[in-house]
C-alpha cells in the first residue's frame, strides 16, 4: 500500500508552509509593562508621602505602641510611631516617629510633643477620647526656625499652645494654700486660666 492508495497526497503536491516574522511588540508583553508602570507609580507615591523621621524622649512609654500610636495635630494624623526603645541610661524611652510629608517646616527647636491620655487633675478631666482609641502623641508645631529631629517630650499637657492665645505669668506667694497643678484661675467669677 502506497501513500497514494491510502488517500493521502503525494509529497510533491503538499503545500509549503510560509513563515512570516511578526513586527512590533507582542500582546503578551503588554501586561508586564502595565504592571511595571503601576508599580513605579505606587513606589513614587509612597516615597513622596514620607516625611522626616524624628525621635522624642519621654520619661516612660505608658500607653504608646509601636506601629499603632499616632502623632496628631487638631485630630489629624501627622505621623506614626515606628519604634520605642530604652535609652542607654535606662531612665528614659526613645520614641522614633515617621512624620508625614510636608511636616518638616514645623519641626523646629520650639516644637513641643506630649502624650495625650485620660487624666483627672484639679477637678478637671481631659483626654476622654483616648479611652476607646488609645493614647496618642500631640504636637504643638512652630514654624519659622531651624529644623531639628530630636525632641524632649513634655510630661504634662501644656495649657497654652501656639494656636491658642494666652500667656504665662509667674506669681509668688507666702503659702501655697489650696493651689495645685490644674487649679482654675478666676477673674470676676469667669475662668481665665489654670495653674501650670
Amino acid at each position: 500500500m502506497t501513500d497514494e492508495t491510502a488517500g493521502s497526497m503525494p509529497e510533491k503536491d503538499m503545500p509549503e508552509a510560509v513563515v512570516r516574522k511578526r513586527t512590533g511588540i507582542s500582546i503578551v508583553w503588554i501586561i508586564p509593562i502595565v504592571a511595571a508602570i503601576i508599580g513605579a507609580w505606587v513606589a513614587y507615591k509612597s516615597y513622596s508621602e514620607i516625611g522626616p523621621t524624628i525621635s522624642i524622649t519621654f520619661e516612660n512609654a505608658e500607653g504608646l505602641e509601636a506601629g499603632k500610636t499616632k502623632v496628631k495635630y487638631k485630630d489629624v494624623d501627622v505621623g506614626l510611631v515606628e519604634s520605642i526603645d530604652l535609652e542607654k541610661d535606662l531612665k528614659h524611652v526613645m520614641v522614633t516617629v515617621q512624620m508625614n510629608a510636608g511636616s518638616k517646616d514645623y519641626l523646629t527647636e520650639k516644637t513641643r510633643f506630649w502624650v495625650v491620655k485620660a487624666r483627672i487633675s484639679g477637678g478637671t478631666v481631659s483626654g476622654l477620647g483616648t479611652l476607646l482609641g488609645g493614647a496618642y502623641i500631640a504636637i504643638d508645631p512652630v514654624s519659622g526656625g531651624k529644623f531639628v529631629n530630636k525632641f524632649v517630650g513634655l510630661e504634662q499637657t501644656p495649657v497654652v499652645t501656639t494656636d491658642q492665645p494666652g500667656q504665662h505669668f509667674l506669681l509668688k506667694a507666702d503659702t501655697r494654700g489650696s493651689l495645685d497643678v490644674g487649679a482654675p484661675i478666676y477673674f470676676r467669677q469667669i475662668k481665665v486660666g489654670e495653674v501650670v
